[in-house]
């Protein structure tokens, strides 16, 4: 068995080492679905690899709850109306009263610009107690955090992302020193490691942390909070909690079933939600045009054994007249047919790694190789060779011997 394998192989090569070019045109199409099929399905990996790790820097498990009408886009999130019925109180009773609940961390942002000496920047001012950082994984770069001392006395100390302190600072130890925020001095306690920009569309780095209680006496003079962090119990699903926390805040606002929400919830996963719908629809093409390419390389695979069934009457003549079946003519094109489909393949493999380097590159995503989409990708080209094998392969057995011998 393994030497008649090897015998049809042997034949299959030599037939496309004589037709070259012939040959080459039959597996381009091949070649290209193949290449992108393989490629889309390891940038797609590479991509929610990232996305994972976006929402672990972002923080783990949270659920976000802002006052008044916001919606989450892919570019992050949108207000389109204001509410002051989110209070400190909301966050408390979620807290004690919200099973599933592992810890809250009420807060109130607004963008102020920030002023050292000669040098000002625009920064999101974010009040917020000293757990915000553990439940946002912040950790910090130089200094320290404030912590429930500060918050009890309401001091102004600040804590500030990583480019207030490159453009404040530049390369000078800002800790102790007072920058103005909105004409209050804040004295820099600490500063946050690099963090970039995140996918809610907010530059992390230039946001600056203070106590909540100083924020609402001395900064803005308010009884009322923009949000709450809710950060659920690992084992709960998020998409499970969600409708339950809205359930209990408008319990607790209040809210008649006629009433809208004061509020709205999000998670990053629904901010993420229209970058995934996006990665799903370029799937979706990506199969589309995978399956024109197939169909193409297909019907040149299917046109060059035609034509290489009519040109070799006499091989097939002979072949019969020394003993070999139908069957035996029938499998040696199909042999054939298959192995033209599965070096298209293989090439189309090589190029698209190639592919997903130099894009995985470009867009900084994680190295990812799905072997699952390599083996389908290789599968459906062996099928594809066969299928476009079966039918010149069953016109090579309607030449008799001697017709064959003599035409």
């Amino acid at each position: 068995m393994i030497r008649l394998v090897r015998f049809y192989f042997r034949i299959a090569l030599q037939n496309l080492i004589l037709h070259k070019a012939r040959m080459v045109l039959a597996l381009l199409g091949i070649l290209f679905a193949v290449m992108s099929l393989f490629a889309f399905g390891n940038i797609s990996g590479g991509m929610k690899i990232k996305i994972d790790e976006e929402i672990g820097r972002f923080g783990k498990n949270l659920l976000i709850v802002r006052a008044g009408l916001v919606f989450a886009t892919g570019r992050g999130t949108r207000q389109f109306g204001e509410s002051q019925t989110l209070k400190l109180n909301d966050a408390r009773q979620i807290r004690e009263g919200l099973k599933g609940v592992k810890d809250v961390a009420p807060f109130f942002d607004v963008t102020y610009p920030a002023r050292y000496q000669e040098k000002s920047l625009k920064v999101s001012l974010v009040g917020a107690p000293d757990n915000i950082f553990l439940m946002r994984n912040a950790p910090l770069f130089l200094g320290k955090y404030y912590g429930k001392d500060e918050e009890e006395k309401a001091e102004k100390k600040i804590v500030v992302g990583y480019k207030i302190f490159t453009n404040l600072f530049e390369s000078t130890d800002p800790i102790g020193k007072y920058i103005f925020v909105f004409r209050a001095p804040s004295e820099i306690i600490g500063v946050l490691e690099e963090r970039v920009v995140d996918f809610t569309g907010q530059d992390q780095d230039i946001q600056a942390f203070v106590p909540l209680r100083t924020f609402m006496r001395r900064y803005s003079n308010v009884d009322y909070i923009k949000g709450i962090y809710v950060q659920v119990e690992d084992e709960i699903p998020l998409a499970e909690m969600k409708p339950k926390l809205r359930q209990f805040i408008r319990r607790i606002h209040k809210l008649q079933e006629s009433q809208k929400d004061d509020f709205s919830i999000f998670s990053m996963e629904d901010i993420l939600k229209t970058r995934e719908e996006g990665i799903r629809l370029v799937s979706t093409l990506t199969i589309i045009a995978s399956t024109i390419s197939f169909i193409i390389g297909g019907l040149g695979i299917f046109a060059i054994m035609l034509l290489s069934v009519s040109e070799r009457k006499m091989e097939i003549g002979i072949r019969r007249v020394v003993g070999s079946r139908k069957r035996d003519i029938v499998v040696q094109f199909l042999v054939e047919s298959a192995v033209t489909a599965l070096i298209g393949g293989f090439f189309g493999v090589v190029f698209g790694l190639i592919v997903t380097v130099v894009v995985i590159f470009i867009g900084d995503f994680a190295f990812t190789i799905s072997f699952w989409n390599l083996m389908i990708s290789l599968l459906a080209s062996v099928l594809v060779g066969v299928a476009a094998g079966v039918y010149p392969a069953l016109q090579s057995t309607k030449y008799e011997p001697i017709k064959a011998l003599y035409s």
